[in-house]
């Protein structure tokens, strides 16, 4: 038997201004992060991370763009936080909130080069590191999106939902096998290019979901 829908709760103006942050942040992130392939194009994007570009002229870029996607992130929760009323949905929730944590560790430790190898990482470079492994965002979202197909007034984007967070995750699987078992990185290894498309798929997830909020919240006056 399928399970009830649940009843849609109304969106506070604080969630509905918690949305617009998060749409603004998480778009903001995007065009921080293209337009730092423009400026320090001697980082190879198919095979060098985008925490290096905190290595160059204009790495305090990366740092804002690191900040950018912790406040859509956060903001996202708090944006939801009403609509979500399920086990599976509060675990993402809070790993929504780990993953937040994860991405400011980043942007607060700048990495080392990808040509340093695990054993002669810097103190910063192994706290970078363990920030970016903090980062489940495609989890976090599959997740909620579960949680939020159950709720009647996300139905008419269940399959925006879905689909997004699908290949979210889709991605992440193709990063993490791009990732050398000795760490050792080379031009062979697709890692940076895969790790872009990953965080550029989050936008069309964290977009439906604040302007659906926002949309919602304009129902409701």
């Amino acid at each position: 038997m399928a399970k009830p829908l649940l009843t849609a709760k109304p969106i506070s103006a604080i969630a509905s201004n918690a949305a617009r942050l998060s749409v603004f942040s998480i778009a903001f992130f995007v065009i921080v992060l293209g337009t730092l392939h423009l400026l320090e194009p001697e980082f190879d994007p198919t095979w060098r991370f985008i925490s290096e570009y905190a290595l160059g002229s204009f790495g305090w870029m990366m740092h804002l763009a690191f900040v950018l996607l912790a406040v859509s992130l956060v903001s996202a929760g708090v944006a939801i936080f009403s609509q979500v009323r399920t086990l599976a949905g509060y675990i993402g929730l809070v790993i929504f909130g780990l993953s937040a944590t994860g991405v400011l560790i980043a942007a607060v430790f700048v990495t080392d080069p990808i040509s340093v190898s695990p054993d002669a990482a810097t103190f910063s470079g192994k706290m970078h590191s363990i920030g970016a492994t903090l980062d489940y965002t495609p989890v976090a979202a599959l997740l909620i999106s579960f949680a939020l197909a159950r709720n009647e007034a996300w139905r008419p984007i269940r399959g925006r939902l879905f689909v997004t967070s699908g290949i979210m995750i889709v991605l992440m699987a193709l990063f993490i096998l791009q990732i050398p078992g000795d760490g050792q990185f080379n031009p062979d290894v697709l890692a940076g290019l895969f790790g872009r498309f990953l965080v550029v798929s989050y936008l069309g997830w964290f977009l439906s979901v604040g302007f659906h909020v926002i949309k919602l919240r304009k129902l409701s006056e």
